[in-house]
């Protein structure tokens, strides 16, 4: 749907843009990478909530901003605790 053909898919620019077709199916089994705990503990100051969203699996970085009341662009730290949807 991107318009890539099969010899351009292996070839991406930071920056483009990718069109991901999202159907009317089911995921076909448990997303969940890791169990969800009640709070996570930030392992270092390079991590993102897009990080620990990728982390779970089936969780988003806009779920996990807004249930601890913070910015989506927020900047963890090392050791902070972050409340787990």
């Amino acid at each position: 749907l991107s318009g890539l053909t099969s010899a351009q898919s292996n070839m991406l620019n930071p920056g483009q843009v990718l069109t991901i077709p999202q159907g009317s199916a089911v995921f076909p089994a448990e997303r969940a990478l890791h169990t969800h705990p009640a709070t996570y503990t930030v392992p270092s100051a390079d991590t993102t909530l897009y990080a620990v969203a990728c982390y779970f699996g089936d969780l988003s970085p806009d779920q996990i901003a807004a249930y601890n009341g913070i910015a989506l662009t927020s900047r963890l730290t090392t050791g902070q605790q972050l409340n787990i949807p």
